[in-house]
């Protein structure tokens, strides 16, 4: 007598051998988005479909050590702008390892993308293809059961595609500090970081950019602050100068980062931060940046499976752009005054199917304001829904 066996979603959609689980991935959005280039004039509209199956690879538990590796290729598809259809790729990995009174965690993410930038950078709403690189390393050596000495490297690198007006960004930062658990379960902590940022033309017609050193230091506070209120607290102040220039710029550091449980089914994140960075669009031009985001998630009745995400994000950059005559005001200088004001929010409601099925619909607004005339002002409006399969 033959049998028959009916073939499970976790048969496919997730498989383990050992300590190793593979968890195959997909993503399907549609999004209709009626300023595709960030334009403040003749904008464009347009429906993008973007499909994007991956894998997830978990080898280990996560509440001990562990790595944890993804990937996904994105297919994006316009109807009508056909133009900006392109093939992206993201990869990240997330690891940790305890060993003793050794703790050494870290995260490693890559992107290559094909599109039109936003946020400030205005290059006449072209595509534009860059590879992106970030490492987060921190090992933790725990020198009794009150305190411990850590040291973490961070890394990113921006390679925008050749003969773009933009500048390559290399950013390394070496950061060494020391924490004490002066309570149960609130920790104090102080921190002195160095880092420099490289800037490389792609295109022989852009200036030279000078390398930016700096250097800093945090005092701050981490762990539960209340019953229900978590999250890490720190100020500093930062110094920063490009080498071979006697002209320097200081300013106070901030890093707040805030959780709210107000019950099982409604959690508030805030966070802030007030830090210095390098533009990638004008030659020597450094600025302050101040961003406050909130979100908050809301489940909807009992089962967990329904689920409302607000998000807000609100950004202000101040550039000291310098007043040496020298620098002019050409593609790549831009002197005078420049403050960018960035606003986004955005609704999104998740709603659990199945455990390896979930539908999603959401809004998205974004609004940037610039007081530099050669950066193009925008409102963009998203509507999209979609689906994701897997564990």
């Amino acid at each position: 007598m033959a049998s028959v066996g009916a073939l499970e979603p976790t048969d496919l959609l997730l498989i383990q051998k050992g300590p190793a689980v593979l968890k195959p991935q997909f993503e399907l959005t549609e999004t209709y988005d009626d300023n595709i280039t960030y334009r403040e004039e003749e904008t464009l509209s347009d429906f993008k479909t973007v499909v994007s199956p991956g894998l997830s690879l978990q080898v280990g538990s996560r509440t001990y050590n562990y790595v944890d590796f993804s990937y996904f290729y994105d297919r994006v598809q316009y109807i009508d702008s056909t133009e900006l259809n392109a093939n992206q790729h993201r990869a990240a990995l997330v690891m940790r390892f305890e060993k003793s009174r050794f703790l050494l965690e870290g995260s490693d993410s890559f992107s290559h993308l094909s599109s039109p930038i936003g946020g400030g950078i205005s290059i006449e709403g072209i595509m534009v293809q860059r590879n992106t690189f970030i490492d987060d390393y921190r090992l933790t050596y725990d020198m009794s059961d009150r305190t411990a000495l850590y040291f973490n490297a961070l890394h990113s690198t921006v390679d925008f595609e050749s003969g773009v007006s933009l500048y390559d960004s290399f950013t390394l930062t070496g950061t060494l500090g020391f924490e004490y658990d002066a309570f149960s379960r609130t920790s104090f902590f102080g921190e002195f970081y160095y880092g420099m940022t490289e800037n490389d033309r792609n295109d022989r017609a852009m200036p030279d950019y000078p390398t930016a050193d700096f250097v800093g230091a945090f005092i701050g506070a981490r762990g539960t602050f209340t019953e229900k209120l978590t999250g890490t607290v720190k100020a500093g102040y930062e110094y920063r100068w490009y080498r071979g220039d006697q002209e320097s710029l200081s300013a106070p550091v901030f890093e707040l980062s805030l959780i709210e449980r107000f019950s099982d089914l409604t959690t508030l994140s805030l966070t802030y931060s007030r830090r210095q960075r390098e533009s990638v669009q004008f030659a020597r031009s450094s600025y302050t940046s101040d961003s406050v985001s909130l979100n908050l998630l809301q489940n909807i009745g009992s089962e967990g499976r329904l689920r409302a995400n607000f998000n807000a994000t609100y950004l202000s950059s101040d550039y000291d752009l310098g007043s040496r005559p020298e620098l002019g005001d050409s593609p790549q200088f831009l002197s005078g005054e420049r403050q960018d004001h960035l606003v986004a929010t955005g609704l999104t409601i998740t709603y659990d199917v199945k455990l390896w099925l979930r539908v999603f619909g959401g809004y998205d607004f974004e609004y940037l304001d610039s007081s530099a005339p050669r950066v193009s002002d925008y409102t963009v409006n998203r509507v999209s829904m979609g689906l994701a399969l897997g564990y």
